[in-house]
């Protein structure tokens, strides 16, 4: 949504990667407009309903996939009514907040959230003239990606960029005049507001299949190493689901659309014969903040606390290439490693720059995935050229600092 926010895309119907007609060219039938209300194993049957017409109907299966993907939380708050209220997500919200972005009416837009979406919509407004405040509930800006030394410098570097960062805040109320919202009051204090959006994270969205299949306590399916669920010829992909997370060898969930491409495949792959397991994932994923680049793969050191791992951390403060290219080619690198002091597992990494660097995240989490200690990390064939990198590449020295923490 932000690259059309932010006018990189002109035409919101192209943010797609296919479309009714394409997948008919391909052999394959869609019904838009039509509600899952039911599914009924016991008769390889779901119940649908026409959202047109509102006429139900029941449809028989062989063999189904469920991608029933995440549903934005709503905060319990009075005020969510208002006019200028609104959720951050999906393509009638984008056409909605574009025509907002640019109305002389919004000055004020309030963000309730601190996480990638939050992060994404604060720096649309910002760079569209709006005066944006972002209150959080959390003591720092997307903390499940980064640990405290990353976030404090993108925190510091939204600030200067004008959007007002406010952790720690517990919102009571959104109050409105004539319909339409006027203050945000917290225990903090109230903020004035022509927009509020809230983007507060997402739930599976699972209530229909309540006592049909088995899932967590949160509400995700319980899937096996191929994506079948508890009841036969029942599959399962996407964000909804529990997922093989590498980095804990356990089941984890996180919602990224990399993940959900890859286990609707799996489920494809494993409809006629069960052959073809899911190896799993370690939540790779990247942003842009103004000049900095980050990425973040598996663990953040506060998550391995979390979850009871037994882990270490190291933490990197560098040049992206040689001290002799002049300073303006060059910048500030800023890394971190997580890894399973038992084993000297690499769990986790992060990496923040005005280089962008993000791409060895991606050999992270392929070391992640191969279960590579931070001794291959140290050690490990990286090229070196000068306009490039270092001859010790950022990763080697990663690696090489948990040696000698660890030793």
């Amino acid at each position: 949504m932000h690259l059309y926010l932010e006018g990189t895309v002109k035409d919101v119907d192209t943010i797609r990667y296919s479309s009714a007609d394409s997948m008919r060219k391909r052999g394959v039938e869609v019904f838009p407009e039509t509600e899952l209300l039911e599914v009924l194993p016991a008769e390889h049957a779901i119940r649908v309903r026409d959202l047109k017409s509102g006429e139900e109907r029941k449809e028989n299966y062989d063999k189904l996939i469920l991608g029933l993907g995440m549903a934005p939380n709503i905060l319990p708050l009075p005020g969510l009514d208002l006019e200028g209220v609104e959720l951050f997500g999906g393509r009638d919200q984008a056409v909605l907040l574009e025509k907002l972005e640019h109305s002389p009416e919004v000055e004020n837009v309030v963000i309730l959230g601190g996480g990638y979406i939050a992060l994404e919509a604060a720096m649309c407004f910002n760079k569209a003239g709006k005066k944006v405040t972002m209150l959080n509930r959390a003591e720092r800006l997307i903390d499940t990606h980064l640990d405290k030394e990353l976030t404090d410098i993108l925190t510091a570097e939204i600030e200067q960029q004008g959007i007002k960062f406010l952790p720690n805040v517990n919102v009571t109320e959104i109050e409105g005049k004539d319909g339409k919202v006027s203050v945000v009051k917290t225990e903090q204090g109230d903020f004035l507001a022509d927009l509020v959006l809230t983007c507060v994270g997402n739930h599976p969205n699972t209530e229909i299949l309540k006592g049909t299949l088995d899932m967590d306590e949160r509400g995700f399916i319980k899937v096996d190493e191929y994506q079948e669920t508890s009841a036969k010829d029942v599959f399962a992909a996407g964000g909804s689901t529990q997922m093989i997370f590498n980095p804990i060898d356990g089941k984890l969930n996180i919602d990224l659309a990399t993940n959900a491409r890859k286990q609707g495949r799996v489920a494809a792959k494993n409809l006629e014969e069960k052959h073809f397991p899911y190896t799993g994932m370690q939540g790779t994923s990247a942003l842009k903040v103004y000049d900095y680049y980050f990425s973040s793969t598996g663990l953040t050191a506060m998550a391995a606390e979390r979850l009871g791992v037994n882990f270490g951390q190291v933490y990197l403060e560098t040049l992206a290439l040689d001290e002799y290219l002049p300073e303006e080619m060059n910048a500030k690198v800023y890394a971190k490693l997580v890894y399973n002091k038992d084993n000297k597992r690499v769990i986790g990494a992060q990496i923040l720059s005005k280089h962008d660097l993000t791409g060895l995240m991606q050999a992270v989490s392929m070391a992640i995935k191969g279960k590579l200690t931070y001794e291959d990390i140290a050690f490990g064939d990286f090229f070196f050229q000068p306009l490039f990198n270092r001859p010790w590449n950022v990763l080697n020295e990663l690696g090489l600092k948990a040696m000698k923490e660890e030793a």
